[in-house]
């Protein structure tokens, strides 16, 4: 009996301990999951608008930014569905980049101390990467056909080069990734200096 009521008298230090250390998480991640949802929310909300009016967009695309002589413009929005990953590469193979997903996210959280995803600016480049791999992913595991919603089409008047269609996730994706290469090439530089002044 009185071990009972020890049990009973520990628990609630020992759950303001569990929620004083999952609050601490949440706010030494708080701009990851800031960027991610902003990321992942835009995507989700972009693609739905598109897919509720993909019948006009298919061939009649809104044009945003024209200022190009003939059929092509700058910028419009458009509709097309793509089962494979950037420039329809894999297309014949949904299901590996599926997998090849899940494993990227998998990868993440658990080299996320050697990544240093709890400091900045990697909270905000890796909550954009997130972001996009899940927007995209939701759309292969959930919509029907398989297939990911592209909609943003960009035209290159000066080489003439018509950029794959693409949408929100993907664009978090590619300037995340830019973004930590960048990064990844300042810090790099940074240590060689660091390590040059205090010599050997």
């Amino acid at each position: 009996m009185l071990v009972h009521l020890r049990r009973l008298q520990i628990q609630p230090s020992e759950l303001k301990i569990k929620s004083y250390f999952s609050s601490l998480k949440v706010s030494l991640y708080k701009f990851f999951w800031i960027t991610w949802s902003f990321i992942y929310g835009a995507d989700i909300l972009t693609k739905s608008w598109v897919v509720d009016n993909s019948k006009n967009l298919r061939y009649e695309p809104i044009i945003l930014i024209d200022g190009i002589e003939g059929s092509e413009s700058f910028l419009e929005i458009t509709y097309v569905t793509n089962p494979g990953a950037a420039w329809s590469m894999l297309s014949e193979y949904p299901e590996f980049l599926t997998l090849l997903a899940g494993i990227a996210l998998v990868a993440i959280f658990i080299f996320r101390k050697q990544l240093e995803v709890s400091s900045m600016p990697q909270q905000l480049i890796f909550g954009a990467i997130c972001g996009g791999i899940v927007g995209n992913l939701t759309d292969r595991l959930f919509r029907d056909p398989a297939e990911v919603v592209d909609f943003i089409d960009v035209f290159f008047p000066i080489i003439s080069y018509d950029y794959p269609i693409f949408n929100v996730a993907d664009s978090g994706i590619f300037v995340g990734a830019i973004s930590y290469f960048i990064w990844s090439l300042i810090e790099a530089r940074n240590e060689k200096l660091i390590a040059d002044t205090q010599g050997p």
